[in-house]
This record gives C-alpha cells, structure tokens and sequence, in this order.
C-alpha cells in the first residue's frame, strides 16, 4: 500500500495494465519510474501488443473504485471522463497510449492504470452509449499500478 502526502515532489512509477479480454502471449509495457516536482509535466506512455482497437486510461483515487479518463477506439477518442485540461491523451499508433499532465498538481496523487480490449460488432454500437464497467472494486493503492505520489520537499 502506498501512502499520500501532499506537497511539493511528485513521483510517477510502474503502470499496471489490465486486459479486458482474456489474451495469452501479449503484452503490455510500462512507463518506467519517474520523480517530478509540482507544476512539471508527467508523461504515462503505455503499449500494447494484443493488437487491441480499445485503449483506455483509468484512474483510481485512494480508496476509490476506478475511474474513467480516457477511451480511444482506434486511434479517435471516443469518450474523456470528469478530467480536466490539464489531462491530455493521444493515441499515435495503435499499440501506443499516452497521458500527459500538465501541470502536475497535489490532488494528481492517484494510480492510474492502463487498459486495453478487442473490439465487436456489439461493442463497436454500445461504445458510444456506455463507459466501460469498473475493472476492481474500491481499494487501498494496488501493489502495482502507475502511483503519482507528492512527498515533502526537503527542507533546505
């Protein structure tokens, strides 16, 4: 479990990356670990090789159930959850998922996750209409994830 503290540093590590479908062989690659002072830029690039046409970003708050950022079906952004300008996505290539904060603020502490399926006929007409069923139910911060965290800054 990870703990919280508001104020001046930031640091952003792993992102965990959840299949919607069940997919063996593939996988998803993370962003490595990063530390960032309040009011800089955090880069989240996550890739998929499922060849998935759904990505998603996702965002839990300590002690929340997951939310929804982003949904791209192909590389269009079909669907932005309660986020603000400071959060963008985009989608280059198919296998590649960015998220951008800018700047990085104290209630930005959070862990967001990665996600991807495969798109059908069904889904492809439900897309529009619906967000995406919670992944997990409300928890403490997951062992793995992508944690943006503030801590202290050192008194000089």
């Amino acid at each position: 479990m990870a703990t919280v503290i508001y104020c001046d540093l930031c640091c952003v590590s792993h992102v965990l990356s959840l299949s919607l479908t069940g997919c063996s062989g593939a996988q998803i690659n993370q962003t490595p670990s990063l530390v960032l002072k309040k009011g800089h830029r955090a880069q989240l690039i996550c890739e998929q090789t499922y060849g998935h046409s759904n990505m998603f970003w996702y965002r839990q708050d300590p002690r929340q159930g997951l939310q929804l950022l982003f949904l791209f079906v192909h590389k269009q952004q079909t669907d932005k959850g309660n986020v603000t300008d400071r959060f963008q996505a985009e989608r280059p290539q198919t296998e590649l998922l960015h998220l951008d904060i800018s700047p990085v603020k104290p209630e930005d502490s959070a862990v967001y996750f990665c996600a991807s399926s495969s798109d059908t006929v069904l889904q492809s007409h439900l897309l529009p209409l619906q967000k995406p069923p919670p992944l997990a139910t409300a928890a403490p911060f997951p062992e793995r994830g992508f944690p943006l965290h503030l801590y202290p800054q050192p008194v000089q």
